[in-house]
């Protein structure tokens, strides 16, 4: 009843902002969802794979993949698909459209924060449309991965808090605190230490405040804040407990998956059997997901990090804050890094930010919003002409980078225009959001379809084969085909070892020529991809840095059918 009210008031008169934002996401997101023109990810597959698994040997509890129990990874991506899979049929769409809805919340919920802090529903769409035109949200929200749940389930435990820091009542902590006992069947317990910490920089930044004259202001307020840290916690255990009594039931199967689930898997990153790698890859992956916004988002975060808050929504907004730094910290320690680990904390970066600029005087947001224009536009010209670069150099069709001049010829006009007449923020602001629409709208429309060379051929009679053997080194490879082609036995083999599949009834996929061509196989088809590490110098080459995956067809199987006739 709180939360419906609270929607009521959030919403009340932002019909069309929020209409806007859908038309955004839906335009923006979901094209490409269904097929290859993607921005990939490396565990997409696996993932992919065992959502089917499960569903096809009707595996729910414990997800399947390769015919064993997927003990490494905590089960609610893979409910999530399977429920997506049993809705609306087997496909790439149906598995990724719980990362679209997800993101698409992310964003509403953006914009529900800041409208419940008293920002205006024109600030409120500016920050959570431009969270939406993030590359981290236009990768993601395509792809079949944790960190769509995770960053749904951070933004929302982090506007329960905002809710509670503003009404004071608790029935706020308790929601979020169950929302955040969900959310460790997507990550396991580090989730826990995500929302303690962004529950606890709050306190933390209340308890240590002094008074005008230097004396201690915060003493009155340890006892209220623990408090609140024992509602909320207290309540995050609910579903923990229950998940955990339900897994001891199944006996040692039950025991093996908790000690992997709640041990192994994240004390697995510290082990010394993983090379340690760069501090740097965690802020550089910050700053990579929150592109092309990636300047605004620096610019704010450091000036609104050590600026004195003055308002409550401030001190709210400075927690987060802090708090992505904190957690910037933790996965510093180990040895194990990615650049998306902090993609799930860009809303709360967008948010905390927002929650600064509310009642703001439009001037002092102008600067901010002058340096991200000229950096996006800066990367969208060294875009543009390296796709030049690239059309010309394979005789590629360029009407799509003539289009793209002609659009940033005319953004430049816009922009030049508006210092003349000074026309203020909101145009300002404008001109950001539309470029670096049209930039994402430049990579998923012209750019992804003709850079992504897909392994699997999309049309061709080795479409219909049944049973297929991949020949390769990658024994990954053999899940991209599994997933592409659901009616087809797969099997993988490495290079050398491929006679354990020639047997004549299979077709053979190879990633290099096999010399001599097997007995009994004729070629079939060829398919063009990427060279592993493509240089100038091979582009430039008549093979274009490209080499061919050959597939190979029984010839025997078409001489048995016509003697049979």
């Amino acid at each position: 009843m709180v939360w419906n009210s609270f929607l009521k008031k959030s919403l009340n008169g932002d019909r069309i902002f929020v209409s806007l934002l859908i038309l955004l996401n839906v335009f923006l997101l979901l094209p490409g969802s269904g097929g290859n023109a993607i921005l990939t990810q490396g565990d997409e597959a696996m993932h992919i794979a065992t959502i089917r698994e499960s569903l096809a040997s009707s595996s729910y509890l414990f997800p399947k993949f390769e015919g064993v129990l997927n003990l490494y990874k905590p089960p609610a991506l893979f409910w999530l698909g399977i429920f997506s899979d049993s809705l609306f049929g087997v496909s790439f769409f149906a598995e990724r459209f719980p990362s679209f809805l997800l993101f698409f919340g992310s964003s509403v919920l953006i914009y529900l924060g800041i409208r419940r802090a008293g920002g205006s529903s024109k600030l409120a769409f500016t920050i959570s449309a431009a969270y939406t035109l993030t590359l981290g949200v236009f990768k993601f929200s395509r792809l079949v991965m944790m960190e769509s749940l995770l960053t749904f389930f951070i933004i929302l435990v982090s506007v329960t808090i905002l809710e509670f820091r503003l009404s004071k009542n608790r029935i706020w902590l308790l929601l979020g605190g169950l929302f955040s006992g969900i959310a460790i069947l997507i990550k396991g317990p580090v989730f826990q230490v995500y929302s303690g910490i962004i529950l606890g920089s709050y306190s933390i930044i209340g308890i240590f405040l002094l008074h005008s004259n230097g004396g201690w202001a915060g003493k009155k307020r340890i006892w209220k804040e623990l408090l609140s840290h024992i509602i909320f916690h207290s309540s995050s255990l609910i579903v923990p407990v229950i998940w955990i009594l339900v897994l001891l039931s199944y006996s040692e199967l039950g025991k093996e998956f908790l000690t992997i689930f709640l041990f192994t898997e994240n004390l697995g990153k510290f082990s010394a059997a993983t090379a340690n790698q760069s501090e740097w890859i965690i802020p550089i992956g910050f700053l990579l997901y929150s592109f092309p916004f990636s300047a605004a988002v620096f610019s704010g975060f450091y000036s609104k990090l050590f600026q004195k808050p003055k308002s409550l929504r401030e001190v709210v907004g400075s927690s987060y804050l802090w708090a992505i730094l904190a957690i910037c910290l933790v996965h510093l320690a180990p040895n194990r890094k990615d650049f998306y680990y902090l993609l799930p904390l860009i809303p709360l970066a967008f948010l905390g930010i927002g929650l600064f600029f509310i009642r703001k005087k439009e001037y002092q947001s102008s600067k901010l919003l002058s340096l991200n224009y000229f950096f996006c536009f800066g990367i969208s010209v060294l875009v543009l002409a390296a796709m030049w670069a690239f059309g010309i150099l394979l005789g590629q069709n360029i009407w799509a980078e003539l289009i793209f001049t002609a659009f940033l010829l005319l953004i430049l006009l816009w922009g030049r225009r508006i210092r003349a007449e000074r026309s203020g923020v909101p145009s300002t602001t404008a001109l950001n959001l539309v470029l670096a629409a049209g930039l994402l709208s430049y990579i998923q429309f012209s750019i992804l379809p003709r850079v992504n060379l897909s392994e699997v051929p999309e049309n061709g009679p080795f479409t219909s084969a049944k049973q297929i053997c991949i020949v390769s080194e990658n024994p990954w490879t053999a899940l991209t085909f599994r997933n592409a082609l659901p009616g087809a036995e797969i099997i993988h083999s490495v290079p050398g070892a491929d006679r354990n599949c020639v047997d004549g009834a299979r077709y053979l996929v190879f990633f290099q020529e096999p010399i001599p061509i097997p007995s009994g196989y004729q070629l079939l088809q060829t398919q063009t991809v990427w060279k592993r590490d493509v240089t100038l110098k091979e582009l430039l080459s008549p093979t274009q840095g490209k080499e061919y995956v050959y597939f190979y067809e029984p010839s025997r199987n078409k001489n048995s059918e016509l003697e049979s006739r």
